[in-house]
């Protein structure tokens, strides 16, 4: 998992930084905050620090506490502090949902997209499937 992960971050997300230590790298909460700004998700990233003191941490979790719950990915304050301590796998868990949680907002919007074709297709009218 760990192989597909940083390959996912280093060749297609292109973060400012190559991740090479899950753990040291995202326990500021820094990475996690540009990788949801690549997908559009975290409108305030220019906010974040990218310090390891740990105020830059705490800060930088709390602005992403909001965006992780709006894509349904429960971060509670012992997770938050096992990441921002570099405990192993800690970073490892939540990079896996938002990977999972990206992948669901790209075939959503692809499916928006489709949708939309769909319905151009047709004169922009409803479809008529499920009518009696």
């Amino acid at each position: 998992m760990s192989e597909l992960l940083q390959n996912w971050l280093n060749n297609e997300v292109g973060l400012s930084t190559n991740v090479a230590n899950f753990e040291k790298d995202f326990s500021s909460g820094y990475l996690f905050g540009e990788v949801l700004h690549k997908f559009r998700q975290q409108d305030d990233f220019e906010q974040f620090v990218n310090k390891n003191t740990y105020e830059a941490k705490l800060a930088n979790f709390k602005k992403l506490e909001p965006t992780l719950k709006a894509l349904g990915i429960r971060v509670d304050a012992t997770h938050s502090n096992a990441m921002m301590n570099c405990e192993r796998g800690a970073s490892l868990r939540l990079l896996y949902q938002l990977k999972m949680a990206t992948e669901r907002l790209l075939l959503s919007s692809d499916a928006g997209a489709g949708a939309a074709a769909l319905a151009k297709g047709r004169g922009g009218g409803g479809s008529a499937a499920g009518a009696t």
